[in-house]
């Protein structure tokens, strides 16, 4: 770990194509690492995932067709039908409870609890 001369930062290993440097977040002061010193650090890189304007399928329509999804009583907003397929998945943070996603039996209409 190395510290900025300049301000007194914490130096960030980085990737300058391909030479390796070490850089001040702070000020922006850069250090050139020789081939011994740049065996000391990791380089990560980030990668930015852009999320896609597609509609997630959360169940597939084929697999309604086939009546094998698990029913449970529940009153659809949409119709008030008094039945609906459920399943469970993991939304949020491992540490939270899953959401619990229900699609009518009659009209298709699909909401969830949280």
């Amino acid at each position: 770990m190395e510290f900025c001369p300049e301000c007194s930062s914490f130096l960030s290993p980085q990737k300058d194509g391909k030479k390796k440097i070490l850089v001040c977040q702070s000020c922006g002061y850069t250090k050139r690492l020789t081939s011994k010193t740049e065996e000391k650090y990791r380089y990560g890189e980030k990668i930015e995932h852009i999320p896609k304007d597609e509609e997630v399928v959360v169940i597939d329509e084929k697999l309604l067709e086939q009546r094998t999804m698990p029913t449970v009583r529940a009153i659809c907003a949409k119709c008030g039908h008094k039945e609906a397929y459920y399943w469970q998945v993991q939304t949020r943070s491992g540490d939270e409870a899953m959401t619990t996603f229900y699609r009518c039996t009659k009209c298709s209409q699909t909401w969830r609890e949280y």
